[in-house]
């Protein structure tokens, strides 16, 4: 279990507490048939109304996994829960829909599935974690012999008072995952102990070709030749667009057929475009809303932008340095781990609408200096950013963790 408030450990149960229970093996590495053919269970959980990268994450595990494991994902039936489920089962994992969280079928609904489908590996992925709903804990019940979770979100509550709650909900927890070095920092400051966390940074599966910047452009009502900046994401105050379109005026009047492409949904829709309206280039902004090809669309942007306040390691900047494309970021958790600044983007200050003006400037005024930072970006993102690393980085992590269980069945 991982560390408790103000950093003390939570005392570990003793090793007579509870039964040992055999564990279902399978080889160490995805595709290795090296091992006695057996299947490992692994179930991927989360409690999140709106998954977005975080359930990206999820099913870029699944993929992995589902070749060699028996992988289930438990979710939230919300619409985007909805969405992550169906990929899910076309990936060739069972798929759970969860109630509401506050439903009190809701942990029946975890126990059942848990004892219906016996589980090596019950991993919950949640933004700060404050919104676990006690899945970890009906794992720990269940006999679950690994419970891992991944933080996607850095630790940014200024009042202790979340504390409480939070040691609270990883009192189950047996390892903490990180999505960045940077965001490791912010839970090692709180008190969780290094020795509980492991970063493993995020990765996604290559694109393969796109459908190319005509196509894309006509997708989206562009004309071919205009200059056009893209983002793709959640409308809400995390991502930074107001700044971002407090930038558009400045790249108007050097840009005048500049387009702006904001694709995703949220509740700052109607706000951004009265902003739009309001600075005067609402014809110059366009928010087509969630569109399940975004990543295809990317192939209509110049350049790629991420105004971000805060991330944890934003998978959209790794799908855009896989689509080729120049990036320009704001300098923050996750964000500038990804981005070298000078060499695959710009990195500028967050909230800076100049300094977001200024760099989208330079880079769309430079094709060559466009192309370079979008080549070395794509070679980065093999180098680093694949899903198979990120897969088999976590695996790691389950192994480690199942061999001590095996080791002692009822440490826990």
């Amino acid at each position: 279990m991982v560390a408790a408030v103000a950093g003390t450990r939570v005392a570990r149960a003793s090793l007579d507490e509870q039964q040992p229970r055999r564990l279902v093996r399978m080889p160490s590495v995805p595709g290795d048939d090296s091992g006695s053919g057996s299947r490992r269970s692994v179930c991927l959980y989360t409690p999140s109304a709106d998954p977005s990268g975080m359930g990206v994450h999820m099913l870029e595990l699944a993929a992995e996994y589902a070749k060699t494991a028996d992988v289930s994902l438990l979710a939230w039936g919300t619409a985007p829960g909805e969405r992550m489920l169906d990929q899910a089962r076309a990936l060739g994992a069972r798929a759970v829909c969860l109630p509401h969280p506050r439903s009190p079928e809701f942990s029946g609904a975890i126990r059942t599935h848990l004892q219906t489908r016996p589980t090596d590996v019950f991993h919950v992925h949640v933004g700060t974690g404050r919104e676990n709903f006690d899945g970890a804990r009906v794992a720990r019940a269940a006999g679950v012999p690994a419970v891992v979770q991944t933080q996607h979100y850095p630790w940014l509550m200024g009042s202790t008072k979340h504390l409480v709650p939070f040691f609270r909900a990883l009192s189950p927890v047996d390892h903490l995952l990180t999505v960045s070095v940077a965001q490791r920092r912010t839970y090692e400051r709180i008190g969780v102990r290094s020795d509980d966390m492991t970063t493993v940074a995020n990765g996604i599966r290559a694109r393969g070709r796109g459908i190319g910047r005509s196509a894309a452009r006509a997708a989206l009502g562009l004309h071919p030749t205009q200059p056009v900046v893209l983002t793709v994401g959640r409308l809400n105050v995390m991502k930074g667009h107001t700044h971002l379109l407090d930038a558009v005026p400045q790249l108007v009047d050097r840009f005048p057929d500049l387009a702006v492409v904001i694709l995703g949904t949220g509740h700052l829709h109607d706000a951004l475009r009265q902003q739009a309206a309001d600075l005067g280039v609402a014809g110059s902004v366009h928010l087509p809303g969630h569109r399940s090809d975004a990543r295809l669309l990317l192939d209509a942007a110049d350049v790629f932008v991420l105004p971000s306040l805060h991330e944890g390691m934003p998978l959209v900047l790794l799908e855009a340095m896989d689509a080729g494309l120049a990036v320009v970021a704001t300098r923050v958790i996750g964000s500038e781990e990804v981005v070298v600044d000078g060499e695959t983007g710009l990195l500028v200050r967050p909230r800076d609408a100049q300094a977001l003006a200024s760099a989208l400037s330079q880079l769309l005024a430079e094709p060559a200096r466009r192309a370079a930072y979008g080549a070395a970006g794509r070679a980065r993102f093999d180098r680093h950013f694949t899903s198979a690393r990120m897969a088999a980085e976590t695996l790691a992590v389950y192994d480690r963790l199942l061999d001590v269980a095996d080791t002692y069945p009822s440490r826990r």
